[in-house]
């Protein structure tokens, strides 16, 4: 049976998965008025997230470009790319790989001890568990993002 930080990643990444399949593809590049970010690039950052903070903080070989990660990174907005993202098709594609790939690097190690150990609060991260836990949260607000940002077109 499956480590349960392994379900609670599917569960989150199916959510997600429904609710980026819910956008029209009219609404994904828009940015409503009160927000930074658009769809494509909440998608974007969950995709990266894994990357930065996952792969980056262990001994593994991330998935992603550089390039790819430069667009999504925290702190980035749609009006200061310099060149065209990755379409939303793309992100997708690559948000529906992810998880097994997650599972299958990290299946046995959990318990290791990440090279950048982290504090958000009172939360300590220090293992690959801790990582993915974070990421698991991460993933839910932005999730929750994007639901806020297609009410806010009307979706």
């Amino acid at each position: 049976m499956a480590d349960a930080i392994f379900e609670q990643l599917r569960f989150t990444r199916v959510y997600t998965l429904k609710v980026l399949g819910s956008v029209s593809k009219e609404a994904v590049d828009v940015i409503p008025a009160g927000f930074n970010n658009n769809i494509l690039w909440n998608a974007g950052h969950v995709l990266g997230a894994y990357e930065q903070l996952l792969y980056a903080n262990t001994a593994d070989a991330g998935k992603l470009q550089k390039e790819f990660i430069e667009f999504f990174k925290g702190g980035t907005k749609p009006g200061d790319w310099q060149a065209e993202p990755p379409s939303y098709e793309e992100i997708v594609t690559l948000l529906e790989k992810q998880v097994e790939q997650v599972i299958s690097t990290y299946e046995g190690r959990l318990d290791e001890i990440i090279s950048k150990e982290m504090k958000l609060g009172s939360f300590e991260i220090k293992t690959v568990r801790d990582m993915i836990s974070f990421n698991i949260f991460h993933e839910g607000l932005h999730a929750g993002l994007v639901n806020g940002l297609k009410r806010s077109l009307g979706q």
